[in-house]
């Protein structure tokens, strides 16, 4: 609701295409038709109103948690997401602030705006150790590009495996003994059971005093209220958040003032032009 609709034109002449913003709307348009272009990822729609007679749902995103109701779980309907446009400028967007809090660029410009003069010492990237903990497309994309720009990556997926192009992948059962050894965790998986509040009090406190965390996967991943303590404690020493559990975040959430806490729109992979990218890939 609210959402740009994307540039669908191009479908005129090969299928009927009904924009639906409410559930009453979706309701009404459900009766012969056969496929669902998901432009917003955060819809209750299909939970409240159910998948009716639809053969194929397609997301504008790469996360598909939105979609698996046990009802589609259960169908022989076929899902499909996004994937191929946001997995690199993600990537590009987490290396942009690592760099940011290891150059302290946030301070810079807030120094800049007070005209005052404060000569700092920053922090190297070159060998910087990172944990990427979610190796799909996003997680791929991510952990080749810090590595191209010298930092040491670790990874970690469900299963222990070895991969063609990321090399080892450890198992979430070693994640509690790989946090203490490294300067950043970045989170790129999906949202599921599993992942649903990973990390929490006892995972923060397993980092060393002066990590950082980055978040692209799903808000639900990480509780919010320990990671807000462990930020005020001093322990964690900065937090780039493009997710949250509720989006839009709310203007009275303590994240907002936090200084070394960065609250992005969850935008981080929404380059110009990527809802033409999203309609050519659907």
């Amino acid at each position: 609701e609210g959402r740009p609709v994307p540039p669908l034109e191009s479908f005129a002449d090969e299928a009927e295409v009904t924009v639906v913003r409410t559930a009453e709307e979706f309701r009404a348009a459900q009766p012969g038709t056969e496929i669902l272009f998901l432009n917003d990822f955060r819809t209750k729609l299909l939970r409240e109103v159910g998948p009716g007679d639809l053969k194929w749902i397609h997301t504008s995103s790469i996360g598909v948690d939105v979609l698996l109701t046990p009802e589609i779980v259960d169908s022989d309907i076929v899902v499909s997401n996004s994937r191929g446009v946001c997995e690199r400028p993600i990537a590009e967007w987490i290396l942009g602030v690592i760099i940011m809090f290891a150059k302290d660029l946030r301070r810079t410009v807030e120094l800049q705006l007070e005209r005052t003069w404060l000569h700092r010492e920053t922090e190297p990237i070159l060998g910087r150790r990172v944990l990427v903990v979610g190796p799909g497309p996003v997680g791929q994309e991510t952990v080749l590009l810090l590595r191209g720009a010298g930092m040491e990556v670790t990874v970690v997926g469900r299963t222990a495996r070895t991969d063609n192009r990321l090399g080892r992948i450890h198992a979430f059962s070693e994640l509690d003994d790989l946090l203490g050894n490294v300067d950043d965790v970045v989170l790129t998986m999906p949202l599921t059971e599993e992942t649903r509040g990973l990390f929490n009090s006892e995972r923060f406190a397993r980092l060393r005093e002066g990590a950082r965390l980055v978040n692209v996967g799903r808000g639900a991943a990480i509780v919010e209220a320990d990671l807000l303590e462990a930020i005020d404690s001093g322990h964690l020493a900065g937090a780039a958040l493009d997710v949250f559990e509720q989006e839009p975040l709310p203007v009275d959430h303590p994240f907002w003032s936090r200084p070394t806490i960065l609250v992005s729109p969850h935008a981080s992979g929404d380059l110009v032009g990527w809802r033409g990218r999203v309609a050519e890939c659907f």
